[in-house]
């Protein structure tokens, strides 16, 4: 029988498994030039943080022309 703490642990790896795909879905989407497959982790990181920036002045570029 798995314990609590085990299916905390197993959970916990698909929302890791998850944060990181949706970070890569932004790169590919706000960076298709990038080869995605040579990245470093440092470029990794930095590129999938600029572009989840872009994703949220998208957002809220979108959202404030719906009120204007």
């Amino acid at each position: 029988k798995t314990s609590s703490y085990c299916k905390f642990i197993k959970a916990r790896k698909v929302l890791d498994d998850e944060h990181t795909r949706h970070r890569l879905i932004f790169i590919r989407h706000y960076f298709p030039g990038i080869n995605v497959n040579t990245l470093e982790d440092e470029e990794f990181a930095s590129l999938s943080e600029e572009a989840i920036w872009l994703h949220q002045q998208q957002s809220k570029n979108q959202l404030a022309g719906l009120f204007s």
